[in-house]
C-alpha cells in the first residue's frame, strides 16, 4: 500500500510514525515545500532569543526517516489533487499515487492588507526559515503586529536581544483568542513591566522605508523601528484540498474517523476543523495536542481499523519571562451569554483564577500564576462534566472524610471559593 503525506510537520510525521509501529510493509512517502527534518515551531522563539541552540529546535534527525523507512519528497509543494487518478502533483511537476492520501500541512500565517507589508525587515516567527532570518537580524527596535502566543513570545526574544519592543493590537485586549479581558488585562501590565510597550486597540496601516524598514504608521501614531514581526495568526491551509472538491468550512471537514469528504483521504492537525471534545460544537483548535491526536486516528483507519476521534479541546500554555498562564476550553464570549451562564473570578495576591460555567459545568478556565498549576484538575472536571452546583449545594458532604473521589471535588471547591484557598477576593457575575 502506498501512503502519501502532505506535510513534514508534527501532525505528518505522527502519522508516519504511528503507521511504521504497526505496519513495516507499506510504503510512506512525506512531501513537504521546506527543506527541514521535523522540527518544533514552538521552540523557535527560544532559539531566536539564544536561549536554545539551532539544532534543538529538531524533533527527528535525517537518521530516524531512515530508521522508520520514510521517503521524502522536499522542497516541493503539492499543487493538486486527482482523486480519480489517486495521484498528487507538486509545483516541480513531481507526480505520486497513493492508496490513503493524509493532508497534513499545517496552518498558514495570516497577513493583514498592510502597505508595504513585504519590505525587507518585515519578518515571521512561524517557520524555521523565518526563525533563521529573525535570529540574524540586527536592530534596536522592534514592531510585533500580533499579541497571541507566537507575538508575546517573540517580543519577549527581540527583548532578550537587546531590542525595544512595541506590540500593536487590532483588539481591544490581548490574546483575545485566549482570554477574557480582565486577565487579559493583567497579562498586558506584566508585559509593559518587562519592557514591552502594548498598544491594543489601534490598527496597523502601513510599513514605511525605502529599501528596508524604518517604520511603522498605525491609526494613532508612527514608530520609528528597523524590525517588524508579523504575529497575526494563522488559519487552515484548505487550497490542495479545494483541488479535490474536499467539502472545506473554517478548515478541511473531516468525519470522525479524521476521512475527509473523498474517500481514503484523511486530514489531521492545523489543517482541519473538527468538534469540540466537551461541547460537541465544531471547533477550530490549532494545537499541538490535537494534531498528535488525531494523527493517531488517521494512522488506524489508513491501515484498516476502525477508530474513531473523540473530538479537540482547547488547552493553551502561555509563559513568557516570570509570568506564567492558562487558558483552558472557551472563553466567555465563546461560550455565549445566557441567564445560564455563571463567573467565579478570584483573586490570590497576585495570581488570578476566572472559572466559566454553563448550566453548572465547567466549559471555560483562565489563570494566572500559581493557580495554572491545577490546569489538569480543571480540565479533568470539564471532561468529566462534573455538575458544579451540585458540588457547591452538597458541599458539606463533599468534605467528610468519606466522600466518594474527595480530592478532586475538595479541590475544585475550594478554587470556587467554598473553602478557603488563602486569602482572596471571591466574586461571582
Amino acid at each position: 500500500m502506498d501512503i502519501v503525506i502532505v506535510g513534514n510537520g508534527i501532525a505528518g510525521n505522527a502519522v508516519a510514525s504511528a503507521i511504521r509501529k504497526r505496519d513495516r510493509q507499506s510504503n510512506v512517502t512525506i512531501v513537504s515545500k521546506e527543506n527541514f527534518q521535523e522540527y518544533d515551531p514552538c521552540s523557535l522563539p527560544y532559539y531566536v532569543s539564544g536561549d536554545v541552540l539551532r539544532e534543538m529546535v529538531f524533533r527527528k534527525s535525517w537518521e530516524d526517516y531512515e530508521r522508520e523507512q520514510v521517503n521524502l519528497v522536499l522542497g516541493e509543494k503539492v499543487e493538486t489533487i486527482e482523486p480519480s487518478r489517486k495521484t498528487i502533483t507538486t509545483d516541480k511537476r513531481t507526480a505520486l499515487k497513493y492508496d490513503k492520501l493524509v493532508l497534513a500541512q499545517g496552518g498558514k500565517a495570516i497577513v493583514p492588507p498592510i502597505k508595504n507589508v513585504d519590505m525587507k525587515g518585515v519578518m515571521g516567527c512561524k517557520l524555521l526559515g523565518e526563525a533563521d532570518d529573525l535570529a540574524a537580524h540586527k536592530g534596536k527596535t522592534a514592531v510585533v503586529i500580533g499579541s497571541g502566543p507566537i507575538g508575546i513570545e517573540s517580543a519577549e526574544a527581540l527583548v532578550k536581544n537587546g531590542y525595544q519592543v512595541y506590540m500593536v493590537e487590532l483588539l481591544e485586549w490581548i490574546m483575545p483568542m485566549l482570554f477574557d479581558e480582565r486577565p487579559a488585562r493583567q497579562l498586558e501590565e506584566a508585559l509593559n513591566n518587562y519592557g514591552i510597550r502594548v498598544l491594543t486597540g489601534e490598527k496597523v496601516l502601513s510599513v514605511t522605508g525605502d529599501s528596508e524598514v524604518s517604520g511603522v504608521v498605525t491609526n494613532k501614531r508612527e514608530i520609528q523601528c528597523d524590525a517588524v514581526v508579523l504575529a497575526t495568526g494563522v488559519m487552515p491551509s484548505m487550497d490542495i484540498a479545494k483541488t479535490a472538491g474536499i467539502e472545506t468550512a473554517r478548515g478541511i471537514k473531516v468525519d470522525e474517523r479524521m476521512m475527509t469528504s473523498v474517500e481514503d483521504i484523511y486530514a489531521c492537525g492545523d489543517c482541519v476543523e473538527t468538534v469540540d471534545a466537551i461541547t460537541g460544537e465544531p471547533a477550530l483548535y490549532l494545537l499541538k495536542h490535537n494534531a498528535i491526536e488525531q494523527a493517531e486516528v488517521v494512522a488506524r483507519n489508513c491501515l484498516g481499523d476502525i477508530c474513531a476521534y473523540a473530538g479537540a479541546w482547547s488547552f493553551a500554555r502561555v509563559h513568557y519571562f516570570d509570568t506564567h498562564a492558562v487558558s483552558i476550553g472557551q472563553s466567555s464570549k465563546a461560550a455565549g451569554e445566557s441567564a445560564d451562564i455563571e463567573i467565579i473570578e478570584r483573586e490570590l495576591g497576585e495570581d488570578y483564577l476566572r472559572l466559566i460555567l454553563r448550566e453548572g459545568k465547567l466549559v471555560g478556565a483562565q489563570a494566572i500564576g500559581k493557580i495554572a498549576n491545577y490546569a489538569g484538575i480543571l480540565l479533568g472536571t470539564m471532561w468529566r462534566q462534573d455538575d458544579l452546583s451540585k458540588l457547591r449545594a452538597n458541599w458539606d458532604k463533599v468534605l467528610q472524610v468519606n466522600y466518594a473521589t474527595p480530592w478532586p471535588h475538595r479541590t475544585v471547591g475550594r478554587l470556587m471559593g467554598l473553602s478557603t484557598l488563602g486569602s482572596g477576593k471571591d466574586t461571582r457575575e
